[in-house]
């Protein structure tokens, strides 16, 4: 999870030294680095499975949605 809030805050960094603003920018800006790591954590999910089809079609959409859905509101456990 960490090599994501380096990945993250470089794109960040990047956005903004181009004249970029946006929400995200604002936290870190106005609330600072550790609380921009605690939002930006509450929107990795945990867990990162390669997603294989069960099925064909629309059924193995939804199947992968309810997954989806099942894992983000996990909280991380």
């Amino acid at each position: 999870m960490e090599e994501n809030l380096d990945i993250r805050y470089e794109a960040l960094r990047a956005f903004m030294l181009g004249g970029g603003t946006s929400l995200e920018a604002a936290l870190l800006v106005a609330k600072g680095m550790a609380e921009w790591m605690r939002g930006w954590r509450a929107c990795i999910p945990p867990l990162s499975l390669p997603v294989t089809p069960a099925a064909s079609g629309t059924q193995a959409e939804l199947v992968g949605v309810l997954a989806a859905m099942a894992l983000g509101c996990s909280g991380g456990s």
